[in-house]
């Protein structure tokens, strides 16, 4: 999925949600919890430059507020239960912190493991 289409997926999710809560008018906040500092590649390359955009192209009625550093508690397995438990909105994790968990997508992209030994 390409930037663009990203950015307007998230908007007419954000939008849809709002309109079904009666909130077209209002400001929607969106809280995004992440496990990598503020200042690591994905936050400041794509995090928080997507939040800046998603706000300005909503006219400042769709915002993203940040949580850098696992600024929530948890630890990253428990980034996308934070998510589906309704803690936040939206997170950001990497599948290899949930092993045997989203299977479909670990196919795509197999890992091997090697055990090395001593002796």
């Amino acid at each position: 999925m390409n930037k663009r289409h990203f950015v307007k997926t998230a908007l007419a999710t954000a939008a849809v949600c709002a309109a079904g809560q009666g909130l077209a008018q209002q400001t929607v906040t969106l809280r995004l919890h992440q496990m990598l500092p503020q200042q690591a590649t994905i936050p400041a390359r794509a995090l928080i430059p997507w939040a800046q955009k998603v706000e300005r192209e909503s006219g400042g009625r769709i915002k993203v507020q940040l949580f850098h550093a696992m600024q929530l508690g948890g630890t990253p397995p428990q980034l996308f239960d934070q998510a589906k438990d309704g803690v936040v909105d939206l997170t950001w994790t990497v599948l290899g912190y949930t092993p045997g968990r989203f299977n479909k997508s670990e196919h795509c992209c197999p890992v091997k493991s090697r055990t090395n030994s001593i002796g």
